[in-house]
């Protein structure tokens, strides 16, 4: 199963940026406006040090499917 993350991340001067999941999407495209979305929100308010961007990944199912062709005899 596909999804897509959206991820912020908020740097700081001395120390590696914190990232945190703010949400997870099935469209990937719906995900991009969403974060492009969240990218002017944090400019109006002159966040700087944000930024959010999108990961897409998979995830394996935890059901595994059994085929009587797998099984040996």
């Amino acid at each position: 199963m596909q999804t897509n993350l959206i991820v912020r991340a908020k740097h700081y001067e001395n120390i590696s940026p914190l990232i945190t999941i703010e949400m997870e999407m099935k469209d990937y495209s719906e995900a991009e406006d969403i974060a492009s979305k969240l990218n002017d929100i944090a400019k109006a308010k002159e966040e700087t040090n944000v930024e959010y961007w999108v990961v897409s990944t998979e995830i394996p199912s935890l059901v595994k499917k059994i085929d009587d062709d797998d099984i040996p005899f």
